[in-house]
C-alpha cells in the first residue's frame, strides 16, 4: 500500500473523527441549548431509544463536547423534528444546487460513511481531492448559517496540522456508518396522530365558522332560519342553535353542527359527488372541502387507536394543507390557513402537547371497547349510545311505524388485501345476503371495504339483537375473505351525521366498511347485542381458513342517522 493513500485516507478520516462532530454539535447548540436537552433527559422527556454509549454521553450534559455525529443527528432529526428533509430525500446525494441545511448535513453523513467504508487502496487524488473541495464547501455554507467562523477556522487548522496516518486510521475503524432512518416507535405513531388532531381541533372548526359567517354574517339571522328544521337536531344541538338568538356569534358551534347547518340550510353549493362522500382530488369547490373537513375528521376521530404510520401521516397533511390553501383563496387571503396547518406538521411537541391533543381528539368521539369475543372487539362511542338510546326510545313508544329498517356501518380498520377483498365481496353479494334473517348486505366501496346493509328495526331492541345480528352477519363475510391474517378484528359502531340523505361513505383508504340494515330488535339489549356480535365473532374464526390468527384487526360501527 503507497503511503500516499494511506495520508490521502487519513486526512480524510481527521475530518470524520475531528471536524464532522464538532459540525453537528454547533448546528445542534444553533437548534437547542444544551441546557435544554439536560433538562428534557433529565426528565425522561425523549422518545428516542439511545444506545448504551449514547446514554453515557446524554449523562454529561449540558458538555456535548464528546457528541457523535449520529447522536446529534438523532436528535435533530427525530426528536425535535428541526430538520426539513432534503430535496435528494435521506439516503441520497444531494444536487450541488441544493444547498440547504438539510442538504450539507445529507453530504456530511454520506462523506462519514464514505471515508470510513471505502479501502485506502481507493483512495485516488481525484477522489481525495473532489471530496476535500466538497467538505470545504459544506464547511463555508454552514459556518454563514450559523454566522459565525469556527468550522472554517477548524477545516484550516486540521488541513495544515501534521498526523499521524496509521493512528488516525486505526481509530476510523471503530467509527460506525451512520444509521439514516430508524425504525419507528409507538411514540412516534402516537405523537404523528397528535400533529394530525391539532389541525382538527384548533383550524377546521375556525374554518367552517369563517365559512357560514360569510354566508351570514349575523348569527340571530341564521337562528331564525333554523326554526323550521329545530327537530331535525339533537337536543343538545338545538340548545346551541337557540342561543344564537342571544349571543350572535358562531364561536360555540363544533364542525358536526357547523356541517349540519352548511348542508341543511343549503347555504353552500352541494359538493361535486353529493353530501356525505369523499371528493375526489380533482373536486375542489367550496363545498368539496367542507364535505373533505367532515370526512377526515371523522375518520381519525373514530379510530380505535391513535397510531399513525408515516405515509399515512404524509398523505393526511397534505390533504389538510391543500384545504387550507383553497380556503385561504376563497377568503381573497385575509386568512392564513395554510400556514397554520403547515406549522403543525414540524412545530415543537412536548409529551403534555402530545397527551393534550390526543384526547381532545378521543374526546369527540370517545371510542370505547365495549365487548370482545376473540377474535372481534367491538368498539363505540358516545354518539353511538344517544342513538342507540334515542331508537330504543321510539321503539318503546311505538313511533316508528312504517319503518322497518335502519342502516349501520362496520369499518374494518385493518389495510389487508383491500382491493382484492372489495372485488370477492362486490361479487358475492347475492350469496351473502341469502338465508340472512332481518339483515341485507348491499356493496363494498373502492378504497376501503365499505359494506351498506339493511338491518330490521327490531334487531335494535336490545343489545343481544344487536350483537348477534352483527356476528352472523360478520360471520358470512369473513368466510369469503380468506386474506386476512389478523389475531383480533376491532370494530368501532358509530353514528353518521346526515340527517336527511343517507350517502355511501368512503374512507381515506386502507379500511374494510360495511354498512348494512339491522333488526331493531336486535338491539333491544345489551346483552342481545354482544350475542349476536358472539356469533359474528365464531363465525368469522370458522371461516378464515387459519388466517385470521396473527396480529389485530380494528373496525368501527356507525349508525345512520334515523333522519331519514
Amino acid at each position: 500500500m503507497s503511503d500516499k493513500f494511506k495520508e490521502r485516507h487519513a486526512k480524510l478520516g481527521c475530518m470524520v473523527l475531528r471536524l464532522f462532530p464538532k459540525v453537528m454539535q454547533m448546528i445542534l447548540k444553533y437548534y437547542i441549548t444544551p441546557e435544554g436537552l439536560h433538562t428534557r433527559f433529565s426528565k425522561n422527556d425523549f422518545r428516542l431509544v439511545f444506545t448504551n454509549n449514547e446514554v453515557d454521553l446524554m449523562e454529561k450534559l449540558p458538555n456535548i463536547d464528546d457528541f457523535t455525529v449520529e447522536i446529534s443527528y438523532k436528535i435533530l432529526r427525530f426528536e425535535f423534528n428541526m430538520l426539513h428533509e432534503p430535496k435528494c430525500k435521506w439516503g441520497n446525494v444531494p444536487h450541488y444546487t441544493d444547498v440547504e441545511i438539510a442538504d450539507d448535513i445529507q453530504r456530511l453523513i454520506h462523506a462519514t460513511n464514505s471515508i470510513i467504508k471505502t479501502n485506502t487502496d481507493n483512495v485516488t487524488e481525484n477522489y481525495f481531492e473532489n471530496l476535500f473541495e466538497e467538505i470545504k464547501m459544506m464547511v463555508t455554507r454552514i459556518d454563514s448559517y450559523l454566522k459565525q467562523d469556527d468550522l472554517g477556522s477548524l477545516y484550516n487548522s486540521l488541513c495544515r496540522s501534521g498526523i499521524d496516518s496509521n493512528s488516525i486510521l486505526q481509530d476510523l475503524t471503530n467509527v460506525k456508518a451512520i444509521e439514516e432512518s430508524l425504525p419507528d416507535t409507538e411514540r412516534d405513531k402516537r405523537e404523528r396522530y397528535s400533529r394530525l388532531s391539532i389541525p382538527i381541533i384548533e383550524t377546521f372548526p375556525k374554518i367552517l365558522r369563517d365559512v357560514i359567517r360569510k354566508c351570514e354574517p349575523v348569527a340571530k339571522l341564521l337562528y331564525q332560519k333554523c326554526v323550521p328544521f329545530l327537530k331535525t337536531f339533537f337536543p343538545e344541538q338545538q340548545r346551541i342553535i337557540k342561543e344564537l338568538q342571544y349571543s350572535n356569534t358562531y364561536d360555540s358551534l363544533d364542525v358536526t353542527l357547523l356541517y349540519q347547518l352548511l348542508r341543511q340550510l343549503s347555504l353552500i353549493p352541494v359538493p361535486t359527488k353529493g353530501w356525505g362522500k369523499l371528493p375526489d382530488k380533482v373536486d375542489i369547490n367550496l363545498g368539496d372541502d367542507v364535505e373533505r373537513i367532515r370526512c377526515y375528521r371523522n375518520n381519525l376521530a373514530h379510530r380505535s387507536d391513535t397510531k399513525i404510520e408515516t405515509n399515512k401521516f404524509n398523505e393526511y397533511f397534505n390533504e389538510f394543507r391543500s384545504i387550507g390553501h383553497r380556503m385561504d383563496l376563497n377568503f381573497s387571503q385575509t386568512t392564513n390557513y395554510e400556514q397554520e396547518i403547515v406549522g403543525y406538521r414540524t412545530c415543537g411537541m412536548d409529551t403534555a402537547m402530545q397527551a393534550k391533543y390526543e384526547n381532545a381528539m378521543m374526546e369527540i368521539e370517545n371510542i370505547k371497547l365495549r365487548f370482545e369475543k376473540r377474535p372481534i372487539k367491538f368498539y363505540w362511542g358516545d354518539d353511538f349510545d344517544t342513538w342507540l338510546t334515542n331508537l330504543r326510545s321510539l321503539l318503546k313508544d311505538e313511533k316508528l311505524e312504517g319503518r322497518h329498517q335502519v342502516r349501520v356501518k362496520i369499518i374494518f380498520q385493518n389495510e389487508e388485501e383491500v382491493e382484492r377483498n372489495i372485488a370477492v365481496l362486490n361479487s358475492l353479494t347475492e350469496e351473502i345476503n341469502e338465508g340472512l334473517n332481518g339483515i341485507e348486505f348491499i356493496v363494498a366501496t373502492k378504497g376501503s371495504i365499505v359494506l351498506n346493509v339493511y338491518i330490521l328495526v327490531e334487531m335494535l331492541e336490545t343489545d343481544e339483537k344487536l350483537l348477534t345480528t352483527l356476528a352472523l352477519f360478520l360471520e358470512k363475510i369473513l368466510e369469503r375473505i380468506t386474506t386476512v391474517t389478523s389475531e383480533t378484528i376491532d370494530i368501532v359502531v358509530l353514528p353518521v351525521e346526515e340527517s336527511t340523505q343517507w350517502n355511501k361513505p368512503k374512507s381515506i383508504g386502507g379500511q374494510v366498511c360495511l354498512e348494512f340494515d339491522i333488526e331493531a330488535k336486535l338491539l333491544e339489549t345489551d346483552d342481545k347485542m354482544e350475542a349476536q356480535l358472539i356469533k359474528i365473532g365464531d363465525a368469522i374464526l370458522r371461516h378464515s381458513n387459519g388466517s385470521g390468527t396473527n396480529q389485530n384487526i380494528t373496525a368501527t360501527l356507525l349508525p345512520i342517522n334515523l333522519g331519514n
